[in-house]
């Protein structure tokens, strides 16, 4: 498997939400949603989500 530094650090990141998660008894994408949201609100972003095609979304 490619590795390197960048993609290191995603895992990394990705296995500490996860752990997050588990803590706080949530579902993994339910937490970065929650993240994501602060993190504009915080910035003062807009946060736009397109029209979705296809499959469902919990």
């Amino acid at each position: 498997m490619y590795t390197n530094e960048l993609l290191e650090e995603k895992y990394k990141a990705q296995k500490e939400l996860s752990h997050q998660a588990e803590i706080e008894k949530k579902d993994y994408l339910e937490l970065i949603e929650e993240e994501v949201q602060e993190l504009f609100k915080k910035n003062g972003w807009n946060l736009k989500y397109s029209k979705r095609r296809g499959g469902k979304r919990r």
